[in-house]
């Protein structure tokens, strides 16, 4: 029996780790950026992005997870009329639906079940799925970000192109579990201001759980059971800040049949005063993933800091002259 559920646990997590996809659509574009180097183009790969998810340099412009076997290859291909840059990723995943799913969301048109493409006069875009591809041994699914700029009308200089790959210091957080505890403390320095912080760990510190699931949606598991969703984005101004912003998902409360429906409500406490006296539910949790924060790394932790204004005056508009 011990020698039974000692292998069910390996294949346990031989599935988990095989299933698992460490890039998603709009994760694709962060993986290079795209500099100019006297009149040619060079790309380099956003190593930092990489490494953070186990992908490290094997070769020229290719990161390998040696963990997972997956790979990434960055490519450019230069030619009189045309101008190609490709990130591919050979993903270890079986199912592509989420993957599918954020492709459709991009804003790229859906032309097959494995591709989404967007074509201007100039530009080109595709994300392309071509599955069960064979390497040394290895099947792969290769999900692929291509962005093609045709000069037949002449060439544009790079700083001109409507595609720019900027540098991107945002942190991957697909794909990752994070146990989190949050709190919210007056500013002694202004009235009806609190700081509101979110702690995240890898570590089973805290009873609540959040998963990023991909490069848009998360999923939160409270120490009591009760689960919400919603979605999260990241701004950055330069590698020193990172901004993530949440938003709960709306929910409308299931009616009988005939009977109008409600309008879908978040469900968050959003008055401080209310929150300090709430129990710790979803209503109480819910109101910390509507806010923004900025974050920064404490050991292997994320600390999410952010403020919380409440009793604003609103503000007349201005009338115009002769009014």
């Amino acid at each position: 029996m011990r020698i039974l559920i000692c292998i069910a646990i390996i294949m346990g997590l031989t599935i988990n780790k095989s299933s698992c996809q460490e890039f998603f659509p709009m994760n694709l574009k962060s993986l290079i950026s795209v500099e100019k180097t006297g009149d040619k183009m060079e790309i380099k790969p956003n190593s930092y992005f990489l490494n953070e998810k186990g992908f490290f340099l094997a070769d020229d412009l290719l990161f390998v997870n040696k963990q997972s076997g997956e790979k990434v290859k960055l490519s450019s291909n230069v030619s009189q009329d045309k101008e190609e840059i490709r990130v591919d990723y050979y993903s270890m995943a079986k199912d592509l639906n989420r993957f599918m799913k954020r492709a459709g969301e991009s804003g790229l048109k859906k032309m097959n079940e494995n591709l989404f493409e967007h074509k201007d006069k100039n530009t080109t875009i595709r994300i392309a799925i071509k599955r069960n591809v064979q390497e040394v041994g290895k099947s792969y699914n290769l999900l692929s970000l291509v962005v093609i700029e045709d000069f037949t009308n002449g060439r544009i200089a790079i700083e001109n192109r409507p595609i720019k790959f900027p540098v991107d210091y945002s942190y991957p957080l697909q794909n990752t579990t994070y146990y989190f505890d949050t709190d919210l403390k007056d500013d002694k320095s202004y009235t009806d201001e609190y700081f509101i912080n979110v702690r995240l760990s890898k570590k089973a510190k805290y009873g609540n759980k959040i998963i990023f699931l991909d490069d848009m949606n998360w999923k939160v598991t409270l120490a009591n059971k009760q689960t919400f969703v919603g979605t999260y984005n990241q701004s950055t101004q330069d590698r020193q800040m990172i901004n993530i912003g949440f938003n709960v998902t709306a929910v409308a409360p299931k009616v009988p049949k005939g009977y109008m429906q409600p309008i879908a409500q978040t469900g968050a406490i959003y008055n401080a005063s209310e929150l300090k006296k709430a129990k710790h539910d979803a209503a109480y949790y819910k109101f910390f993933f509507t806010k923004s924060y900025d974050l920064r790394f404490e050991g292997n932790d994320l600390w999410l800091s952010g403020k919380h204004y409440e009793n604003y005056p609103t503000l007349a508009v201005p009338s115009g002259k002769g009014n």
